[in-house]
């Protein structure tokens, strides 16, 4: 009976180990170019049940206005899935000057991809975390060739 029990409890502690393994870190590289003139927010949101964020759920990466392919790696869960969301604020100013000598000013705030908060729906900007992958490079354009 006692090698019975014995066996029982290594079978149980064989299982419970292989079931709570986490997945394995991976680092993978995503890759974009902001054609714009000015800096984007950009922040990368896993689709998993741990919801990470990168860099985490109050900051975001700025990424500069560059023609040149810029690089962000992280570490995520080998096979979840992360997507990408960027977005910029532009202040317009137009019309006639009023009374006060001031002008109406308009605020307008533009997202691509799955957005501020990685709640929007988005074609080719979800990947697969898989160790040493780069992602293809995504070009970022200004939503209106006026806006300033």
């Amino acid at each position: 009976m006692n090698r019975l029990t014995c066996l029982l409890g290594a079978i149980a502690v064989a299982c419970l180990t292989a079931t709570s393994t986490p997945s394995a870190a991976a680092e993978m590289t995503f890759q974009l170019v902001n054609d714009t003139d000015r800096p984007l927010n950009l922040k990368l949101f896993s689709k998993s049940e741990s919801h990470q964020q990168w860099p985490s759920k109050t900051k975001a990466f700025s990424v500069r206005p560059d023609a040149a392919v810029q690089q962000i790696k992280i570490t995520c869960e080998a096979g979840e899935q992360i997507c990408w969301g960027a977005w910029m604020t532009v202040q317009s100013v137009g019309g006639e000057a009023g009374a006060g000598g001031q002008r109406a000013t308009s605020t307008a705030r533009y997202t691509a991809g799955a957005g501020e908060r990685g709640q929007r729906s988005c074609a080719n900007c979800c990947h697969v975390c898989k160790d040493g992958v780069l992602t293809p490079a995504m070009k970022l354009r200004d939503p209106d060739p006026n806006a300033k």
